[in-house]
């Protein structure tokens, strides 16, 4: 039953689809010439180069952390109080370097009617962040509460990479003049895979490795626009350049905050016996001391999702 329902529904989806265009959709938004056979127009190949979360973060992180001394001074991050002397002599003894890639997102939209589409796509982002604080460097970071002697044995180091792959399936609508705004509903669907690496040798020399595997659902609405670049042309095939202000959504289901957890973990073994420690005792939440996280880190924002472009055949 459930198998002649399938079949049924896709010989009427055709059927449906050919009554409405039989000759297809115009290749141009501007000319009302259609003698193509009923698939022509129908096809739209999507590359999305923006890098998302990755390309930000890490690019942020490097920014900041390039020269921190010459940075704080000039942004004046004091916080009341919370950019404290331990603090901020603890990040002046650590190195930091952030660094990503990606394989860009390409959708297939199959445009059911002129203003109206299904979009499938996939893609695949990575980040990586390094913390290390030499030997000699260590030594002054060196905490009330320190193990043993409190000497550092060797450097202290944090490794952790985070590679995630955002499958989606979307409804397309086309509005505007020449049907050049974009308003994309999309389900998400992002397997995700991080591992973490911590160092610690103050006292004595230990370590931490693990691999975590997670998986995230969220929804989400996406505001962009789909410029059409000849117009008058009867291309075979049409090329667009595509841009989005903005995506907002909600995680159906997000490991977003088991990640945060995990990582706070990780990095606080590498921070152990050190001033750092007491100040993410003092100011970084856990999950525990703020479960308000999990419903935050649900919460699916990002300007400029889509800078690229698109082919229509």
């Amino acid at each position: 039953m459930k198998k002649l329902f399938i079949i049924v529904f896709f010989i009427f989806f055709n059927i449906t689809a050919v009554n409405l265009y039989p000759n297809g959709i115009p290749l141009s938004t501007v000319s009302d010439t259609n003698t193509y056979h009923y698939m022509k127009g129908r096809q739209m190949i999507n590359v999305n180069f923006s890098t998302g979360y990755a390309g930000f973060l890490t690019g942020f992180l490097n920014a900041v952390t390039y020269d921190f001394e010459i940075t704080s001074n000039f942004a004046k991050l004091n916080f009341n109080g919370i950019m404290t002397a331990d603090l901020s002599q603890s990040l002046l003894n650590m190195n930091f370097k952030a660094s990503m890639w990606y394989i860009p997102n390409v959708a297939y939209t199959f445009l059911y009617r002129p203003n109206l589409g299904f979009e499938f796509s996939m893609g695949v982002q990575s980040m990586s962040f390094s913390v290390v604080s030499p030997q000699n460097k260590a030594a002054k970071m060196v905490g009330k509460n320190a193990a043993g002697n409190g000497n550092p044995l060797g450097d202290l180091t944090f490794d952790s990479s985070y590679t995630y792959i955002p499958i989606t399936f979307g409804v397309k609508l086309f509005t505007g003049k020449n049907r050049r705004l974009v308003n994309t509903f999309r389900i998400g669907f992002e397997p995700v895979v991080y591992t973490l690496k911590s160092k610690n040798s103050i006292g004595e020399i230990t370590t931490t490795e693990k691999t975590y595997r997670n998986f995230n659902m969220y929804i989400s609405y996406e505001l962009g626009w789909s410029i059409e670049l000849f117009p008058t042309r009867e291309w075979a095939v049409k090329p667009y350049f595509d841009i989005s202000l903005f995506e907002i959504g909600y995680y159906v289901k997000s490991s977003a905050h088991l990640l945060y957890r995990d990582t706070m973990e990780h990095f606080r073994h590498f921070a152990r016996g050190t001033t750092l420690i007491d100040f993410m005792d003092a100011y970084i939440p856990t999950l525990q001391s703020a479960p308000y996280l999990t419903y935050v880190f649900g919460i699916r924002f990002i300007l400029l999702p889509r800078i690229g472009f698109s082919m229509r055949f």
